[in-house]
């Protein structure tokens, strides 16, 4: 079970929220498979993603996340809605590195510098984007970047992906933590001085800690209240209209050119790889209409 949860601590004065992400990633990383590298670094992305898409109020609400780097991994896209249902994709889902100095996965390396942009439309007439610089292309401090810049929210962000010998993902997960309005500065230097001495997201999982646990250690406050609790899904929306539409966006002439040399005309959807054919028949049928 993919669960997240929020919580609230100090008196209502802090907010935070947590999500054992394993299984999705897992599938995600057998849906494109993907590299170690690729998997942590999509992997990070959905997780912080996945609490973002949390926060959304109402159910037509939904939440785009892109990181695009200039690293060998090219760009990531996560999609989501208030429903907790997600979809993702990386440029090059091959990619591996060497480990880093520290023998961990070089995700920084791998995604580069470039910007992380959020794209929350949420029924207005245009959608909220926010946009900041990668920090460090680490994630948890490019999203804490992020919401301090875009959103002017001070926020802990951890997020993990570990990796077995056997190319299963062992343990994912995140937790995000941000002071409220009327949350003390004795609380918030606190917070700051635990999280800097705290192990990574993926060793606090390894150790069989759960995200209460986690988060009570995180914040500190041994009397945190949990609000909320909810699970996250891997799935797709893509539809035969849409790709008919992506086909006809592309023109009668291309369309049938490319159908004609190949015998078929074929498109897969970028986030779950489902394969769409089309023969030269059916291409001119779809005109036709």
């Amino acid at each position: 079970m993919n669960n997240i949860k929020k919580y609230l601590a100090y008196d209502k004065s802090v907010r935070a929220m947590g999500i054992d992400a394993t299984e999705i990633v897992q599938e995600i990383r057998d849906t494109h498979n993907l590299s170690n590298l690729a998997t942590a670094a999509l992997g990070r992305v959905m997780i912080v993603s996945a609490m973002i898409a949390s926060t959304l109020k109402n159910q037509e609400d939904r939440l785009t996340v892109q990181v695009k780097g200039d690293g060998p991994l090219g760009n990531i896209v996560v999609c989501a809605n208030a429903k907790l249902e997600l979809k993702g994709y990386i440029d090059s889902p091959e990619v591996e590195l060497p480990l880093n100095s520290e023998g961990k996965l070089d995700v920084s390396k791998g995604i580069g510098l470039g910007n992380l942009t959020v794209i929350k439309d949420i029924g207005l007439k245009e959608p909220y984007i926010g946009t900041c610089e990668l920090l460090s292309g680490e994630i948890g401090d490019d999203f804490a970047y992020y919401f301090n810049v875009s959103e002017q929210t001070p926020s802990v962000v951890s997020v993990g992906v570990l990796i077995g010998k056997d190319g299963k993902v062992e343990k994912a997960g995140g937790y995000i933590i941000q002071p409220l309005p009327d949350c003390e500065d004795s609380i918030i230097d606190k917070l700051e001085s635990i999280n800097m001495k705290l192990p990574s997201m993926t060793e606090l999982m390894k150790k069989g800690r759960n995200i209460d646990d986690i988060l009570q250690n995180a914040t500190g406050d041994k009397k945190i209240e949990t609000v909320y609790e909810n699970s996250t899904a891997i799935k797709c929306d893509c539809s035969l209209k849409r790709i008919e539409n992506t086909i006809i966006a592309l023109g009668k002439e291309e369309a049938l050119k490319i159908a004609k040399e190949n015998g078929i005309l074929e498109l897969s959807c970028n986030f779950c790889n489902k394969k769409y054919r089309f023969n030269v028949e059916e291409v001119e049928k779809l005109f036709s209409k």
